[in-house]
C-alpha cells in the first residue's frame, strides 16, 4: 500500500483515467495544429516538496529558458495544473499559429498561454467527468523562467503531502513539445481516494 491510504488499485485507476484526459487533450491540440501529436504515459507519483523538487530539476534543462504557465483549479478536487515549453517550442508554435516567419514576444505568450487553455480545460474537464465532479479554473499566469526552479520556493509551502501527475506532449512535425505537470493539494489526494472509491465501486457493480 501506498501513502496516504492509496493503494495500487486507487494508482492504476488514476492512471487509467489521466491516459484517457491526456488523449482527449492531445485530440484537441491535434486540431489546432492540424497534424498528429503523441502523448507519452502519464507518470504518477505520490511524493512531499523535496520529491517535488528533485523530480522537475530530472525534467528540465537548467541552462534552457522556460515559457511556464500555470493554472489553479478548485472544486472537491483542486491542485494546480503547470504547462512547461522550453523557448525553442515556444517560438514554433508562435511562428506556426499566426503563420509567420518571426513572431513577437507578445504573439509567442498568446499562444502559449492559448495551448495551455486547451490543455487544462479538456485535461481536467475529462478527469473530473469521468469522476463525476467538477472544477472552476482560476486565471492562468505565465512566466520566461531561466531553467531550475520552475516553483519558486514560496509557491512550494502550498504543498506537503503531493500526487505529481506528469507526462510530455510533442508535435514532432512543428518541433512544438511541452511538459505537463499536474501538482495536488493536500485535500486533493484524500477527495481523490474517495472519488476514486466510488469508480471502483461503479466498475464492479
Amino acid at each position: 500500500m501506498t501513502t496516504d491510504a492509496f493503494t495500487d488499485d486507487h494508482l492504476d485507476v488514476l492512471r487509467e483515467l489521466m491516459n484517457i484526459a491526456m488523449g482527449n487533450a492531445t485530440a484537441s491540440i491535434a486540431d489546432l495544429l492540424q497534424t498528429f501529436g503523441t502523448m507519452h504515459i502519464p507518470h504518477l507519483q505520490i511524493s512531499d516538496v523535496d520529491g517535488l523538487k528533485n523530480y522537475i530539476k530530472m525534467t528540465i534543462q537548467p541552462e534552457d529558458e522556460y515559457y511556464v504557465t500555470k493554472q489553479l483549479f478548485g472544486g472537491k478536487i483542486g491542485g494546480e495544473f503547470i504547462f512547461v515549453m522550453n523557448s525553442e517550442s515556444a517560438t514554433n508554435l508562435g511562428n506556426y499559429l499566426y503563420d509567420i516567419s518571426k513572431a513577437t514576444d507578445a504573439d509567442i505568450m498568446d499562444a502559449v498561454i492559448e495551448l495551455t487553455n486547451i490543455l487544462s480545460a479538456t485535461t481536467i474537464g475529462r478527469l473530473t467527468e469521468e469522476l463525476n465532479t467538477k472544477v472552476q479554473f482560476f486565471a492562468p499566469t505565465t512566466e520566461i523562467v531561466s531553467g531550475d526552479p520552475l516553483i519558486a520556493e514560496e509557491e512550494t509551502l502550498n504543498y506537503h503531502k503531493i500526487i505529481i501527475i506528469s507526462t510530455v506532449l510533442e508535435f514532432q512535425k512543428y518541433k512544438i513539445s511541452g511538459q505537463i505537470f499536474i501538482l495536488s493539494r493536500d485535500n486533493m489526494i484524500t477527495s481523490l481516494r474517495e472519488l476514486i472509491d466510488l469508480k471502483l465501486e461503479e466498475m464492479y457493480s
